[in-house]
């Protein structure tokens, strides 16, 4: 019998674990999650909103065989050690795993893996930590969110715009960031300006200056230009200064997935695979992080090869500061052995890329900053006119030594020797007056994209790709090269939610992804945070669906509240909208397809049609089954009568009345049961529910609504 039971969450990992364990110890992979929200039934939501939003959970089809070899596998041991991944989804892992594997009554423990190593396992293995429940209920309080939107506004969208169509709290102000930019490139007036600049020497060496002023009007640029081409030039001012250029922090997860897609033009999940894929074979450390922080051995070990490989080295480690106690739980991204260089490393080519990027930010962060020589040259000429001049010259390139980012924007711009008062000469081609027009701002990219959400603190970077995938998969948005590009139904769904629901908002989505980082810090319970959310989100989903009802301008008379068209068994009522709050209702008949209080002083008697129980007058109605008469004394006398269609049957010549009969408008013999005619009616004779009413909230949205 193996002693201990070890459950990661990648089979890739487990095999690589297993092998730094040895003897003694068996590795398992849940393979992701094991359990999620329970989704059995067609009106199951998955949450008992009553009850403090608890979630009921099922294990997934897909993980029944995977879970049967795990607790299989656990009552062989003695031991159970549960080391997903350090982060919320990990811990949810590791938390339903305790819930089922409690039954083994094995012993249980978490474990953290920072790093797929020798050293990284073994010292995991040897510091197991308490279970974070604050970390689980973060986890927990986001999945619970992205349901309730899921499934209460999807139907609302696809019942509105068109079938099949799908709402989420991250991914659609997502596709409202790319609806937005191309609503701003649409609207966008370019405004024309001018560059202009001469060509000008000292001892016979070229450098070219800009006019510095701006211009925006094209008889104003060519009387400038005139003025140069005809002027002397002189050095009016010089100003020399030494610029520091300091190395880039190591990277997290949103740095290094705008770093690959902007060098390696990778798209984000292209960067997240192949980051994952080192991190599991233990080349890199975790990837999923927002800290800068590194270890104080990593920052040792780095300063170590940096010398020994004859670079300079700082006085004291360069540190980066972090953004909080949430984000900040692992360390940056980072080689876990600094010298495996990017030159001797193997593994699949996207890898092998990606490995650079991560081994030069590392090594560079802790090396000293490049330094320039700068000179900016005043010029003024006869006509009074001022230009601008630029040189520069790396003199010291400090981490730039090792890094591939030494491009452009670090060469040298060489101007000749100047001091101040030396006179210049004009070189053809002399002086260019260039006519421009700003640009719009351009289509998000996945760099661009990456960038923007972690401004805005939308999401999370490593989900960017599945976010990405979804939307262009539903047709909300295509990708044409390297730009995202709103779709028609796309600008519609995002037109339309945005009218009644606040989680599109930027401020509001970013405002929700802090509370769930509180709820990881101990800070925040995650049920009230729920509550929180969940309140307005209902009135506002409500509202969504009401204002598909027409309004007919009726007001509730115990809460003010406006009141709207319901049909029911007995025909048409007005019920107040705060139902069930309120449950103020208002008998109406439908006149000239309007409604009208049902009261006898309002109706007027039927000619010759007397009540069958009472002989009272009676007065025409409509009911769940059509029009029909009605004694006037309701409800001390509840006598009725069909209503004649004006058309005779053709088998016995009696009166046909019309009817809605299994939601189809019939007109049937009065003469029931001895003579069973019926008959199509004519289209448009009978009040349609639908048409008079608008879209209905769907039952079991209503239901949840009501709770």
């Amino acid at each position: 019998m193996a002693n201990k039971l070890v459950i990661v969450e990648s089979p890739a990992k487990a095999k690589n674990i297993n092998s730094y364990l040895g003897k003694g110890y068996i590795v398992k992979s849940s393979i992701g999650h094991i359990v999620d929200l329970s989704s059995s039934g067609k009106r199951n939501l998955g949450v008992d909103i009553d009850n403090d939003f608890k979630p009921k959970y099922e294990v997934l089809p897909d993980k029944k065989d995977v879970l049967k070899a795990i607790v299989k596998a656990a009552s062989q041991c003695d031991e159970v050690i549960l080391a997903s991944d350090p982060d919320r989804e990990g811990e949810a892992i590791a938390f339903h795993l305790k819930e089922i594997l409690k039954k083994s009554k094995k012993p249980l423990s978490r474990v953290y893996f920072h790093e797929i190593t020798k050293k990284g396992v073994k010292q995991g293995i040897s510091n197991p930590v308490d279970f974070d429940e604050n970390l689980y209920n973060a986890q927990q309080a986001r999945r619970i969110l992205d349901r309730i939107v899921g499934f209460l506004v999807s139907p609302y969208i696809s019942k509105k715009i068109e079938p099949r169509l799908s709402a989420g709290r991250v991914q659609s102000p997502v596709v409202r960031l790319i609806v937005d930019r191309e609503r701003e490139i649409e609207a966008f007036k370019p405004d024309e300006y001018w560059t202009i600049t001469s060509e000008l020497a000292k001892d016979n060496q070229n450098f070219t200056a800009k006019y510095n002023n701006k211009v925006t009007d094209g008889k104003v640029a060519k009387k400038i230009k005139s003025d140069l081409e005809q002027d002397d030039y002189l050095v009016k001012d010089l100003v020399e200064e030494e610029k520091k250029k300091s190395p880039y922090p190591p990277f997290t997860t949103s740095s290094l997935a705008q770093a690959a897609a902007g060098k390696l033009r990778f798209p984000a999940d292209r960067t997240m695979k192949a980051a994952q894929a080192l991190y599991e074979s233990g080349k890199i450390t975790y990837i999923r992080t927002d800290s800068t922080r590194l270890a104080t051995d990593a920052i040792q070990d780095c300063r170590a090869w940096i010398e020994e490989n004859g670079y300079d080295l700082p006085d004291k480690p360069n540190t980066y500061a972090g953004k909080g106690a949430a984000q900040d739980a692992h360390e940056a991204i980072r080689p876990t052995d600094v010298t495996v260089t990017s030159q001797n490393i193997f593994g699949a080519p996207d890898e092998q890329a990606l490995y650079a990027l991560i081994w030069e930010r590392f090594v560079a962060c802790q090396m000293n900053p490049a330094l320039y020589d700068n000179v900016a040259a005043t010029i003024k000429t006869t006509s009074g006119h001022e230009l601008k001049a630029y040189g520069r010259t790396l003199k010291y390139k400090g981490w730039l030594e090792v890094t591939s980012d030494l491009d452009n924007k670090d060469s040298d711009i060489n101007l000749p020797p100047l001091k101040k008062g030396d006179k210049l000469s004009l070189v053809p081609p002399k002086v260019k007056a260039s006519q421009k027009f700003t640009k719009p701002p351009s289509r998000f990219t996945d760099k661009t994209m990456i960038a923007e959400l972690e401004k805005r603190g939308i999401g999370r970077p490593s989900t960017l790709n599945t976010l990405m995938n979804k939307i262009t998969s539903k047709g909300y948005v295509e990708k044409k090269g390297m730009a995202y590009i709103p779709t028609k139904k796309g600008m519609k769904v995002i037109d339309e939610l945005t009218k009644h629901f606040q989680f599109l908002d930027y401020n509001y989505t970013a405002d929700m992804e802090d509370q769930l980082d509180k709820i990881a810090e101990g800070k925040l319970n995650w049920t009230k945070m729920l509550r929180g959310f969940y309140d307005p989100f209902k009135k506002n989903l409500k509202e969504a669906y009401l204002s598909n009802h027409k309004d007919y301008g009726f007001v509730c008379d115990e809460c003010n509240s406006k009141m709207v068209l319901r049909h029911g068994s007995f025909g048409f009522f007005m019920a107040c909208v705060d139902y069930p709050t309120c449950k103020n209702t208002l008998s109406v008949d439908m006149v000239d397809d309007k409604p009208v209080v049902r009261a006898s002083k309002l109706n007027a008697p039927a000619r010759g049609v007397s009540c069958p129980n009472c002989n009272s007058d009676m007065v025409k109605r409509d009911g769940k089954f059509g029009p029909f008469y009605s004694c006037v004394e309701y409800p001390k006398c509840k006598g009725t009568r069909k209503v004649p269609f004006g058309k005779k049957c053709p088998k016995c010549g009696d009166e046909l009345y019309a009817t809605i009969y299994k939601e189809e408008n019939l007109l049937f013999c009065m003469g029931y049961p001895n003579c069973k005619h019926s008959e199509k009616m004519p289209k448009g004779k009978l009040p349609d529910p639908k048409k008079l009413i608008g879209e209905k909230i769907p039952k079991k949205i209503e239901k949840i609504l009501k709770k």
